[in-house]
């Protein structure tokens, strides 16, 4: 396969989003998360910088970030799954708990580093495992 024919594959295998159930009210809605363009991922973790212990584990303010990745690239879906237009994203995250920031960045995370630093591990073994036994 070459590396253009790889390139294709890769654009149309995305990751699917992940949906963040969030309360708001007495209402149920959700934050979509996705795989972001890996420069623009580095962007935000560049705008959101590690401010605790925790964060530092993973090199940037995973609130922070998760505020800034979904006012900018997340959606807000109603109950029905809809759009929200033009969410209030700043109302959004005054009201939610803390637990729903941390699910969302959370899913975030997963979707941006950790899945893709899985895949690069995965990819070492198999290319390892591939030179060992060509090479016996």
């Amino acid at each position: 396969m070459s590396f253009k024919d790889d390139l294709a594959a890769a654009k149309k295998l995305r990751p699917e989003p992940i949906l963040v159930p969030v309360a708001v009210g007495e209402s149920m809605y959700q934050v979509e998360v996705s795989r972001l363009p890996g420069t623009t991922w580095d962007a935000i973790m560049s705008r959101c910088p590690a401010r605790s212990e925790q964060h530092f584990a993973v090199g940037y303010d995973t609130g922070k970030a998760a505020v800034v990745a979904s006012t900018e690239h997340g959606r807000l879906l109603d109950a029905d799954g809809d759009p929200v237009e033009n969410p209030d994203w700043d109302g959004l995250f005054e009201v939610i708990s803390g637990i729903e920031l941390r699910a969302i960045a959370a899913a975030w995370w997963g979707q941006n580093v950790n899945d893709p630093d899985q895949a690069v591990t995965a990819l070492k073994k198999a290319s390892a495992a591939r030179e060992s036994s060509s090479s016996n």
